[in-house]
């Protein structure tokens, strides 16, 4: 097994990244955090980097079609490079507090004429979905809507499976792209004040002994995100930007998951 590339060797690996153009980077839930670090990380290997901020509660579906409609605007004649998925899921909350998963796809659909644009060029053209591709939990089809949910934990582990399905089915859809879920590992980010009081503790203790800051998780997400093997296809990594295994759904159950998806975001 090769060993972790240590944060010096990534850093310097991003830091010597070239383009032939100026990429144009879309990050959702970039105001702090990891989305936050990856998108510095990306404009200091960039350099004279320009920046736009647009407001979007990205829990209600009409939202996202309005922010995409105003980056489809700001681009106007452009393309899209990369578009990150990094919104923050909070374990310890009601579900209803939780996107299901599937809501965010509409952020790809919605950009991606930008982002085939961009392929079309020769340029990269990446989506990247921030969750934990083994943490997939089964799919179950008779509550794809996560209805019955009881668990903030259930349903980012229903997220991840979704979104494992997602980039399995949209590779094939479109075959000049890169599709990732990667999970980032244990970042103490601003998200995790959002818990319940009794997850202060634990929390407070995992800071000191597990989790790593968002500078470093972010310098790491950058690296998976510019790595020329994962310039086409689909990609499932873990927080070094090593390639894992996942258990896949079969094509009845991915089936399923594309038509509950197309049927929501047809509301």
């Amino acid at each position: 097994m090769p060993s972790k590339p240590s944060l010096s060797e990534v850093q310097a690996a991003n830091a010597s990244s070239t383009w032939s153009n100026r990429p144009t980077a879309v990050f959702v839930g970039g105001t702090s955090g990891l989305g936050e670090a990856t998108a510095r990380a990306l404009a200091t290997a960039t350099k004279e980097s320009q920046y736009d901020f647009i407001q979007c509660e990205v829990s209600n579906m009409k939202n996202i079609v309005d922010a995409a409609q105003e980056i489809r605007s700001k681009l106007s004649g452009g393309s899209l490079n990369y578009l990150v998925l990094s919104q923050g899921i909070w374990l310890f909350v009601e579900p209803k507090q939780v996107l299901n998963g599937i809501d965010l796809r509409l952020f790809v659909d919605e950009l991606m004429p930008l982002l085939e644009k961009a392929a079309a060029k020769g340029e990269d053209a990446r989506v990247m979905t921030v969750l934990n591709p083994n943490g997939a939990e089964t799919i179950d089809v008779s509550d794809l809507g996560r209805k019955t949910t009881t668990s903030g934990i259930s349903l980012a582990n229903a997220a991840a499976a979704y979104s494992n399905v997602m980039i399995e089915e949209y590779q094939k859809l479109h075959p000049n792209l890169g599709f990732y879920n990667i999970f980032p590992g244990l970042v103490s980010t601003p998200n995790m004040k959002a818990g319940a009081w009794w997850t202060q503790p634990f929390i407070a203790i995992a800071r000191v002994l597990l989790m790593i800051k968002p500078e470093e998780s972010g310098e790491r997400m950058l690296s998976a995100l510019l790595n020329p093997e994962y310039k086409t296809g689909g990609f499932y990594l873990d927080q070094y930007a090593a390639q894992v295994s996942v258990t896949k759904e079969n094509e009845e159950v991915r089936k399923a998951v594309l038509d509950h998806y197309r049927s929501e975001v047809a509301v």
